[in-house]
């Protein structure tokens, strides 16, 4: 009888399926409104069950269908499917109750069904793929109403096999139906949906169509600032929302000269970064400061967020920053205007969860988090570089820094000071991963063991670091655990005045390194390693930050490390063990009088995103350069442009002048306006001072 309206113009079939490929949603809470007593079982207006099947089903389903078509509904309704006033596909209902209802504890429910396939056997041609429920106010004759569902769209769906549904019902006694309809959508449907919809200024976006027809359409226009002009012709557009406010949007489709359009008022907020939560995107510079994180924040897989120099971000109490995509926290090109990541409680800091991405933290200060400073999970990828790391604290993990399942992983030239964990380490931990460990400064942490804790396979190598004034709580003081895992040690000093290393079923292979009280190991010397200004003693009483770590001339860690050339100073000479010798030496930058220099940096480039035009079919090939300009650059001409591979010139932004604005936008065309095709570019800058590239991958 469903494929017969003719005849049973009032059927409105829904099948619950609680097993198979496509289980129905709220099965379990529909099944126990109705007690379902076999299988199959059919419910009719609510109040009249007919289980079971056989050849006498089709009658008693005929003999319900005409006992409740001559009754009078006292509700009237007019159902629709299709967008809403924020592009969200959604059925709404326009109500009008015609005589008064009685029962309580009414709802409005809110269902799409979805014919999977007509030669399926049995046919599902009415089962349940959404549902919702709203409290149904109205009971009086003559009141109105309007109803609204939103439902995610799922691209995949054939809106030519979806159907609406809107049911009155009462959730108590007999369960009673007081009205019910049907509708469905025919035409194109112009939808889209974004990464984000709300953020601060440079707020990133990317578009999504999910218009209908899933194909076919010949065109479609963006207008992304309400202003009645179209900005892109893109399919997937990207834009960089740069100023604060509310944004209508709309998207115009066409099929064959026929055009439909849709616009979500107030669809894009940007804020002023004073109360940040949800999704992050885009690029936060220091003109903005500061950020205050006051809720729960994420980047997702697919997005990117860009933090230049000299941002200030706040994190309210226990709330973590998690990164699932990409963060680009680099302020390498200002050492004087680092990133501030910092709480006026304690929040519980930047966590990296499956993300291959090659996220960077450089120059950035971190302080004040609960949790781990910086978590690391599952196979992602980190450069931490040249970072202070400071007074942050944890129970079971790892205070600075915690690495887990994850071995492509960087932690250098960072300062690691004054950190605090009560039952593992107040500097870096490791669980099943293999980070590389190089020319770190780890003073005065405190925890149950000072400084280090390798568990499971974590067969790390230290190259070069200054280990020194840590403090351990446990009754027998450790400065490294080390468990099932057989860390290399080259190039150190490690200066404690407990027990070294706690090593059940693993141990360290040591060589050309400072350490109290020795050890077996080529190189190895146990001897004061003569810094210029140490604590005075251990643990997180002392200011570990401000110590002056690096050696006096007289100290004979100085070209003490391995001989191999390999291990050499920046000057050539042989490696001084400790953070400040080796390739990557920490700078101590100090003149004749013990005074700070500061150090001279080069101009450098942001590009995001990178790839760009990543994932979806037709998203628009459109990449932000910003440039990072040091102090003497800044107000002297600069050139900016793209190149091939070849090293052919392809488009030109920026010609040898003065600018004002520092970001830019390259589309993928070239000086000729002609799209440029799939491939590898060189965004290549010329300042006065500096010359740098930048490659970046267009993907179509």
């Amino acid at each position: 009888m469903w494929d017969d309206p003719g005849q049973f113009p009032y059927f409105i079939p829904i099948i619950w399926q609680g097993d198979g490929p496509n289980p129905s949603p709220n099965y379990t809470g529909r099944g126990s409104m109705y007690g379902v007593a076999g299988i199959p079982h059919s419910q009719w207006n609510g109040s009249q069950s007919i289980v079971g099947g056989g050849a006498s089903t089709y009658g008693q389903y005929v003999n319900a269908y005409n006992q409740i078509v001559t009754q009078d509904a006292p509700i009237e309704m007019d159902i629709s499917l299709g967008t809403n006033s924020s592009g969200q596909f959604a059925i709404s209902a326009n109500v009008e109750l015609t005589d008064d209802i009685s029962t309580t504890n009414n709802k409005i429910i809110f269902i799409l069904t979805y014919d999977y396939s007509a030669t399926q056997t049995p046919d599902y041609f009415a089962s349940a793929i959404t549902y919702g429920e709203q409290d149904f106010d109205l009971t009086s004759g003559g009141q109105i109403g309007f109803y609204e569902e939103p439902v995610t769209f799922n691209p995949s769906w054939d809106l030519t096999n979806l159907k609406g549904l809107v049911i009155v019902q009462t959730f108590s006694g007999n369960n009673l139906i007081h009205q019910a309809g049907i509708t469905e959508y025919s035409g194109m449907l112009p939808m889209f949906s974004s990464n984000v919809t709300e953020g601060p200024a440079n707020l990133g976006v990317e578009f999504t169509d999910n218009s209908f027809p899933s194909g076919g359409i010949d065109s479609w226009q963006w207008d992304f600032d309400g202003d009645g002009t179209f900005d892109s012709s893109q399919q997937n557009p990207y834009h960089l929302y740069t100023e604060v406010g509310e944004y209508d949007v709309t998207l115009q489709i066409e099929v064959d000269g026929e055009y439909a359009e849709v616009t979500a008022e107030n669809y894009i907020t940007v804020t002023d970064g004073s109360s940040i939560t949800g999704n992050l995107s885009g690029l936060w510079e220091s003109a903005n400061n500061p950020y205050i994180i006051t809720d729960e924040v994420q980047i997702s897989q697919e997005d990117q967020l860009t933090i230049s120099p000299g941002v200030e971000i706040t994190v309210d109490a226990n709330v973590q920053f998690t990164v699932y995509g990409l963060l680009n926290a680099d302020a390498s090109s200002d050492r004087s205007e680092p990133i501030i990541f910092t709480s006026d409680d304690e929040w519980a800091g930047i966590r990296f969860m499956d993300t291959q991405q090659n996220n960077i933290l450089n120059n950035c200060e971190i302080s004040k988090a609960n949790t781990s400073a910086i978590l690391v999970e599952n196979d992602s990828h980190v450069d931490i570089i040249d970072n202070k790391i400071f007074e942050n604290s944890s129970s079971s993990l790892g205070a600075a820094i915690d690495v887990t399942a994850s071995d492509n992983v960087v932690i250098s030239q960072n300062i690691i000071a004054n950190n605090t964990s009560s039952n593992l380490t107040g500097g870096i931990a490791c669980l099943d991963a293999i980070p590389e460990i190089t020319n770190n400064l780890i003073v005065n942490n405190t925890g149950t063991y000072g400084a280090f804790s390798f568990k499971t396979g974590s067969d790390v190598t230290l190259e070069n670091n200054t280990i020194a004034n840590n403090e351990s709580t446990n009754g027998t003081p450790y400065l490294f655990f080390i468990f099932n895992s057989f860390p290399t040690m080259i190039n150190n000093i490690i200066i404690d005045n407990g027990t070294l290393f706690f090593a059940p079923f693993g141990d360290p292979t040591i060589t050309y390194t400072c350490l109290t009280g020795g050890f077996t190991g080529e190189g190895n010397i146990d001897v004061d390693p003569l810094f210029v200004a140490p604590t005075e003693g251990d643990g997180n009483a002392y200011d570990g930050l401000n110590a002056q770590w690096w050696l006096q001339e007289s100290s004979p860690c100085i070209d003490a490390g391995n001989p191999d050339a390999m291990y050499n100073d920046p000057d050539g000479t042989r490696n001084d063990m400790g953070a400040y010798g080796g390739p990557l030496a920490l700078e101590s930058g100090v003149d004749s009088d013990d005074e700070i220099v500061n150090i001279v940096r080069t101009s450098s480039m942001i590009v995001y995103p990178n790839p760009f035009n990543p994932s979806s079919a037709g998203r628009s090939p459109q990449t932000t350069i910003a440039l990072n300009m040091t102090k003497s650059d800044q107000q002297k001409p600069v050139t900016v442009g793209i190149y091939n591979i070849k090293g052919q010139l392809v488009k030109t932004l920026v010609r040898n002048e003065i600018i004002e604005n520092s970001n830019f936008i390259w589309n993928g065309k070239d000086n000729s306006n002609n799209s440029v095709s799939t491939g590898i570019y060189f965004i290549k800058m010329r300042t006065t001072s500096t010359q740098t590239a930048k490659k970046v991958m267009l993907l179509k």
